[in-house]
């Protein structure tokens, strides 16, 4: 089988589906907020440590540029006007409380495609020293799980090899070879390429359409943010004691939780269908996205030992397909959806999946930056669409916190949300007084 050239680094099909999916109300954008509290570095200090970083990055200092016809996908190239001042500027604030408001202004504004997809904000408290760090990619560029590789390179480390800037861009004639390799790689592919579509087909086709609740609403542009912790090792046992993982048991307390707003609003549900990305890493890089998005119908009613043996089974089938096969049909199905003009009133009208949980594992240890530990760890993402809310859970140096993202208009009552999340960790990692299931 061909290989690729060296020296060309192409868009993945993966990539190409988060670039056609983003023509929603809000960019699709990620991120996270790296919380120093009250000894974080000086702005000034934390520039020179991003600055001195980079070489280990090089996505951050990349622009993707669509080469001639029959050259084959963009390809990622040096970008010879980058500039840290671009991306990277320090917001002053009167107090802790203000860093929520910048992280969602930052995520909701939309980074120019003509620069490199990232923008970050050092949120500098009254006495002049970094309160947090708040980061910013485009999902082209990085997923949840790769957005956590990128952070390790950010933070402190050995210091990076130093290399040519900018490198050349590859000839028209070089992509149009590894053009030519890519398509023989393709045909040698399709038949399992074939299969995996038509299981595909059959993946989605199981969790049929997602009860209509006001979970599904078409959002505005505004965003609420609230986050809930609790000790990692509290809920592993937790979750083990209920014959599941930690990824089952969050599941378990976000739809118990979405189904406690719903009861409140006069709404009645046992299940939701849920979107779950099972990200697994690329052999050798920290950007781009490889992850299988799985619509799971999970029950949300009943006793929480319950809920966690059953999401354990229906997650554990799930491992059990190849890896990314539901992308085999959602990449040739939104493209087409992009290219009639169709894509937004799809994700506007959607009825697939009542709302999304992503749940990565971050680093077991603090890391530091600057030569100052991070203490806490937010993720950032962002519901789209008719997704009035999503949620996010990572693991960091012993804590699980759960974020939850919201449409201002639309969650009014984020409060009761977070809530009942917290009251679900606190059953999780109490004593339990539930029977294990057999």
């Amino acid at each position: 089988m061909a290989a690729a050239i060296a020296g060309v680094d192409r868009l993945s099909p993966d990539d190409l589906m988060a670039l056609a999916g983003d023509h929603g109300t809000v960019p699709m954008q990620v991120g996270g907020v790296l919380w120093f509290g009250a000894d974080g570095p000086r702005d000034d200090e934390l520039t020179r440590h991003l600055a001195g970083r980079l070489p280990a990055a090089p996505r951050l200092r990349q622009v993707f540029r669509r080469p001639p016809w029959g050259c084959g996908r963009p390809v990622w190239t040096d970008d010879p006007r980058f500039t840290l001042a671009d991306h990277l500027r320090a917001v002053r604030v009167p107090g802790p409380e203000q860093v929520d408001k910048v992280a969602l202004d930052l995520l909701a504004a939309r980074l120019p495609q003509d620069r490199p997809l990232w923008a970050g904000r050092i949120v500098v408290g009254p006495d002049g020293s970094a309160l947090a760090l708040v980061l910013v990619v485009h999902h082209v560029l990085a997923d949840g799980l790769a957005a956590l590789a990128l952070l390790a390179t950010l933070a402190d480390g050995p210091t990076p090899e130093q290399v040519a800037f900018p490198r050349p861009v590859p000839t028209r004639g070089t992509l149009l070879l590894d053009n030519l390799r890519g398509r023989l790689r393709g045909l040698a592919g399709f038949p399992a390429a074939a299969q995996q579509l038509a299981m595909a087909v059959r993946l989605l086709a199981t969790g049929g359409r997602a009860p209509r609740t006001s979970l599904n609403r078409p959002t505005g542009t505004r965003r609420v943010l609230g986050t809930v912790a609790a000790d990692l090792a509290d809920v592993r046992r937790g979750a083990h004691e209920r014959g599941g993982t930690v990824n089952d048991a969050a599941l378990a307390v976000a739809s118990g939780a979405l189904r406690a707003v719903l009861a409140r609003r006069g709404e009645e549900v046992d299940e939701l269908v849920i979107s779950v990305p099972f990200a697994y890493p690329l052999p050798g890089r920290t950007t781009g996205n490889a992850s299988a998005v799985m619509p799971l119908r999970l029950q949300a009613s009943g006793a929480l030992a319950t809920r966690v043996d059953a999401i354990a089974a229906i997650t554990r089938a799930a491992k059990q397909r190849p890896r990314a096969m539901s992308n085999a049909l959602l990449r040739p199905g939104f493209g087409l959806l992009v290219r009639l003009g169709l894509f937004r009133r799809f994700l506007d009208s959607q009825r697939l999946v009542n709302t999304l949980v992503t749940n990565v594992r971050g680093p077991a240890e603090p890391l530091s930056v600057a030569g100052r530990p991070v203490r806490r760890l937010v993720p950032l993402t962002s519901p789209t669409g008719n997704m009035t809310v999503v949620l996010a859970v990572v693991s960091y140096a012993g804590r699980l916190t759960i974020t939850a993202i919201a449409d201002a208009e639309s969650m009014t009552d984020l409060d009761l949300l977070m809530a009942a999340l917290g009251s679900g960790l606190e059953e999780l990692t109490g004593p339990s007084s539930e029977p294990s299931p057999a």
